[in-house]
């Protein structure tokens, strides 16, 4: 029986990764003091694996779900179920890109050691490259170069690590002409190459078997030492030694709001300069920070933040504060047609989440299609479809709604949003709130099954649903399309829609074109701070 992964299910799936997360992680620090023969700090091991930890427990969770619920189509008639070999991933790149494969093998795992034992599973003895995970754009370098060359003989103490995802906007490079003698861009995409040898004995020497009764964390450490990254174990100590011949120079502050997710170069520099008092600064980089009843990103970038930066919420939290984020320059253009921006995710489940996930993807498919079936307009509709190679069911749905629809995925996403009268949304994420940041006319659908915000949320999402920028269902969504098709403005710019879009922007996405002068009292009081220190 397929597992339908709702909003109660990720909900329940999450209290049980909160509850195994501590176990796990002091495990993560045992092992690898063991096999270093170091003693880093908790927060040292967090760093450089708090993401993968976080990934790996959600892979173990769904796989224990699926066991329990009857997926045990490789088990024999005699109990027995056939070996498997485990080749771990080279770093954690590589771990987050193998979604497609991962939750097979890790319910291949844990029949292993239901029905058999430990010895029914083989570590890979393979030789191993870990290289650099961190690439840039033909664009970005040149301007990397270009910011090199602009900090020459200064003394910069904040360094910038991939502030930001895509292009490098023209208002960052002008910001850091100007900022030279205090701060610098490095995306530490430098060239790195480690060979070594899997060391299958020590892995599997670490394997446990486990039990019906079980909890997450006592089934996630059994089976721990089998996927821990090549870079975190064999490959490491070589590893952090380039890295850090690479980058000998410690900066007091470290600013980052993309390289805590896969950049390990990144992750083991920061690890190190935190142990000798650097400051982590980590900004929200997306949508779901803030609203969602539990944000794993938001959990993790925090708990290991000096100073945490959002789009407008803190709750009071004394290392969170709100900082607009670096985005692109929006200037309106001619509006030449409508945009929906769609969501999709793989068919197999590789993470908790409130947004449609199988078992209620179908449903987001269905209410994109009632959508294009039911919209009317002379304007045209431009389909931009979520990036990755899972996106034919949803291509197909809406297809067989309106077989003339027009899938277009050429351009940046912000200049899209630019030459657009409005923009659609089938999912509540980053894409819904840089439209009502920026202001440009929105209408989002999303299942109501599929999500589950915060309670202060609430209001302000109640407020956009009163006012016809928030629905439920596809229909209900083309219907207000629909209605204000003659005079969009005449809806979007009226007193109602404007007080609902801007208090929930104050929280939420709080974009600012004056972000730089922000920027620099925020780490010149961050600097001040430290010399006095």
């Amino acid at each position: 029986m397929t597992i339908v992964w709702n909003a109660q299910r990720v909900s329940e799936g999450l209290n049980e990764i909160d509850s195994a997360r501590a176990s796990v992680l002091a495990n993560v620090k045992l092992l690898l003091d063991q096999y270093h023969g170091a003693s880093y700090s908790a927060r040292y091991y967090d760093i450089i694996l708090g993401d993968w930890v976080e990934r790996f427990l959600h892979l173990v969770y769904v796989a224990t779900r699926q066991y329990a619920n009857g997926a045990t189509n490789a088990q024999h008639s005699d109990g027995g179920t056939t070996a498997i070999t485990i080749l771990p991933t080279s770093d954690t790149a590589e771990f987050f890109a193998a979604h497609q494969t991962l939750p097979d093998q890790m319910l291949a795992v844990l029949r292993c050691l239901s029905f058999s034992s430990v010895d029914a599973i083989k570590i890979s003895d393979a030789d191993v490259k870990v290289r650099n995970s961190s690439t840039s754009s033909g664009r970005n370098k040149v301007n990397a170069v270009l910011l090199k060359f602009a900090s020459i003989g200064t003394n910069p103490k904040v360094l910038f690590v991939k502030p930001f995802s895509g292009s490098t906007p023209s208002a960052w490079v002008s910001a850091m002409f100007s900022w030279r003698k205090w701060a610098k861009q490095d995306d530490l995409d430098f060239s790195l190459e480690v060979q070594t040898k899997i060391d299958s004995q020590w892995r599997q020497k670490h394997l446990a078997n486990v039990s019906v009764g079980s909890n997450l964390g006592e089934t996630a450490n059994a089976v721990l030492a089998a996927f821990l990254p090549v870079c975190a174990l064999e490959g490491f100590a070589e590893f952090k030694l380039k890295v850090k011949s690479a980058r000998p120079k410690r900066f007091a502050h470290v600013y980052s709001a993309q390289a805590l997710w896969t950049h390990f170069a990144f992750k083991v520099l920061a690890a190190e300069w935190c142990e000798q008092g650097t400051k982590l600064h980590y900004h929200q980089h997306g949508g779901w920070y803030g609203l969602d009843e539990s944000h794993v990103g938001e959990i993790y970038e925090s708990r290991v933040s000096d100073f945490y930066y959002t789009w407008g919420w803190s709750r009071g939290n004394t290392n969170t504060r709100a900082l607009s984020p670096v985005t692109p320059s929006f200037r309106a253009q001619e509006q030449l047609f409508d945009s929906l921006i769609c969501f999709d995710q793989p068919q197999k489940i590789y993470r908790l989440q409130y947004f449609p996930l199988p078992g209620t993807l179908q449903t987001m498919y269905d209410q994109t299609a009632d959508f294009v079936r039911t919209r009317e307009s002379a304007t045209e509709l431009r389909i931009r479809l979520f990036p990755g190679e899972y996106s034919a069911q949803q291509k197909d749905a809406i297809l067989r709604a309106n077989s003339s629809a027009i899938f277009d995925n050429s351009q940046d996403i912000f200049s899209q949003y630019s030459i657009s009268r409005i923009v659609f949304h089938n999912y509540l994420g980053t894409s819904w709130l840089e439209t009502l940041g920026n202001n440009i006319p929105t209408i989002c659908f999303y299942d109501v099954d599929a999500y589950r915000f915060r309670s202060d949320a609430r209001p302000l999402l109640e407020d956009l649903v009163k006012v016809g920028v928030l629905h439920i269902s596809g229909l209900s969504a083309a219907e207000k399309a629909n209605a204000v098709e003659s005079d969009v403005d005449s809806w979007w710019l009226s007193e109602e829609v404007q007080i609902a879009r801007r208090n929930f922007v104050m929280q939420f996405a709080n974009f600012s074109a004056d972000w730089k002068q922000t920027w620099r009292e925020n780490f010149m009081d961050a600097i001040k701070v430290s010399e006095l220190a």
